[in-house]
């Protein structure tokens, strides 16, 4: 008889969009082959230049993906929410991580070895082809990442992340304002958007003596989410 958290495990890797229609034995069997762990906030699950024989199901929570600089400044390359998965890139080509995964809330993990989840592409193709379109879909988001860097100012830039952060992270309330429910300092604001911490205060300083924005126990609310969104229409 399965337990309670062996069911929530089930429900929560089976809406991942690698694993979605497929008879439920293949998420049970994954379940049985990997390793569950739960991660809290702010700890590194991975670094970059570690070995990697192992794929991760993010079943809870979102973790970032970044690389430090040769002057130790963090650069984000891209933040990940449940149902995902990360480490892919490793078990295909044989070289180690190519970024420093690190959870922004508590977060729950289910870690497969490199031969599971290679066996279960060989019974599965088409997990292969659902795989192939995710890590397309990362291509055209580092593209994006990158057109960003080159043709947006760092206001733009820094609306876009904010925005990003309140479609995964937020909750609307009466008034229509959103309340992003993950605390970040403004150097980390920094470095997810990859501007100064001085920028990042500058403009938060503006939006929020027009209104746009506010604190609530550490967390951003966008008080005129429309006028943060217009920053990101006008600049490009």
């Amino acid at each position: 008889m399965q337990s309670k958290n062996g069911y929530v495990e089930f429900e929560l890797l089976s809406r991942c969009a690698l694993l979605q229609g497929l008879p439920p034995e293949v998420p049970l069997h994954l379940l049985a082959e990997g390793t569950s762990r739960r991660v809290e906030a702010k700890l590194v699950v991975f670094s970059r230049g570690d070995a990697g024989d192992e794929i991760y199901f993010l079943l809870s929570g979102g973790v970032k993906v970044s690389a430090l600089s040769q002057e130790g400044r963090e650069i984000v390359f891209d933040v990940l929410v449940a149902p995902d998965l990360f480490g892919e890139v490793s078990l295909f080509d044989g070289r180690p991580r190519t970024g420093t995964v690190t959870t922004l809330v508590p977060s729950a993990l289910l870690i497969l070895r490199k031969e599971h989840f290679l066996d279960l592409l060989a019974s599965h193709p088409e997990v292969a082809l659902r795989l192939l379109k995710t890590l397309a879909s990362r291509l055209r988001m580092m593209d994006a990442f990158v057109e960003d860097v080159l043709f947006l100012d760092a206001e733009a830039r820094l609306a876009k992340r904010v925005m990003a952060l309140s479609r995964i992270f937020g909750r609307t309330g009466s008034n229509g304002e959103i309340r992003i429910d993950l605390k970040v300092s403004q150097q980390e604001m920094a470095n997810l958007v990859g501007i100064t911490r001085e920028s990042v205060n500058k403009h938060f300083r503006g939006w929020e003596r027009s209104g746009s924005i506010g604190l609530e126990k550490g967390c951003l609310v966008l008080q005129q989410p429309s006028v943060i969104e217009s920053l990101i229409t006008e600049a490009v």
